[in-house]
């Protein structure tokens, strides 16, 4: 049976290699380095001094490096901005030739076996050759990356390229499974916590010190977390775009942190006060195109 796979273009790699690589990317990013093997990625966040993110990943180790899998609109800008973070370290961050491709309908009760690869069916689980890598993707199982040159890529059997364009399939996946992703107009709006990258395991409370770790300690010990990010649907996707606000009860707002068509209309996730996320609310600051409340597969704390 074919395993079906769109290349996403969307989405870059970027390469931090170097023997001091886990400890310069301890100092910035949200998650435990200690939880990356090579058989096992995890989620990370990364933030601005003020707590205010930056990126989230999935981060793979592969090839005596760990590789970042973000938006391609904001690859560049990011290794620019991590290199300011160097200084002495012996360290490389760049953007590798490699292409990115995306994985559907995998069985996630079961190992899927691609070329010579077999991939568990754990959660972020990762198996590699010297050309490709495989990762279930954290939160949802039934996808995975698949990595490499494009040449090795199509160069293995049993895979079959949908109609569908790829990324946009993939982000409303995305939107479906409440995974956020910083695109360039939403960058630096949100601390970890308004996008729930806690309760999908992408912060680590034990580790040490990290660019914007006081934010985001205080806000979890002082329970100070009035917004979070929820799931709608809107009818019209037309109405809505990322970056801008939705509109609740009581002449509040949020924000739409990424949208994608679905159908006639669009699922999006927005960032809104946990106190009125039952309540109505809206595409228009008139109120008069209303949006439908829709569940997450995780629960958010009240």
């Amino acid at each position: 049976m074919s395993t079906k796979v769109v290349k996403l273009d969307a989405y870059s790699l970027i390469r931090v290699s170097g023997e001091e690589r886990i400890t310069f990317l301890q100092g910035q990013l949200t998650q435990d380095l200690d939880c990356v093997t090579e058989k096992s990625s995890a989620l990370a966040g990364w933030a601005s001094a003020k707590g205010r993110l930056l990126m989230i990943t999935q981060l793979l180790a592969w090839q005596d490096s760990i590789y970042l899998a973000v938006p391609t609109e904001t690859a560049a800008g990011l290794v620019q901005r991590l290199k300011m973070y160097v200084l002495r370290a012996k360290v490389d961050i760049e953007l590798p030739d490699l292409a990115v491709f995306g994985l559907f309908d995998l069985d996630a009760t079961r190992a899927v076996t691609i070329g010579k690869l077999s991939l568990n069916n754990e959660s972020g689980a990762v198996v590699s050759s010297d050309k490709v890598l495989m990762a279930r993707i954290i939160g949802d199982s039934c996808r995975a990356f698949l990595i490499g040159e494009i040449q090795h890529i199509n160069s293995i059997g049993q895979l079959e390229q949908i109609d569908q364009a790829g990324d946009p399939l993939w982000k409303l996946q995305n939107i479906r499974n409440g995974l956020p992703i910083i695109y360039s107009d939403i960058s630096e709006s949100f601390i970890p916590q308004m996008l729930n990258l806690d309760l999908i395991g992408g912060i680590s409370f034990n580790k040490g010190c990290y660019l914007g770790q006081e934010i985001v300690a205080r806000a979890q010990n002082l329970g100070r977390i009035k917004r979070r990010m929820y799931y709608f649907y809107a009818d019209n996707k037309q109405s809505v775009s990322s970056g801008t606000n939705l509109y609740g009860p009581n002449n509040i707002s949020g924000k739409i942190v990424a949208v994608a068509a679905n159908g006639s209309g669009a699922d999006l996730l927005a960032v809104i006060p946990i106190d009125e996320s039952a309540g109505q609310w809206f595409a228009d600051e008139e109120r008069t195109r209303p949006v439908e409340n829709r569940d997450l597969p995780y629960t958010i704390p009240n």
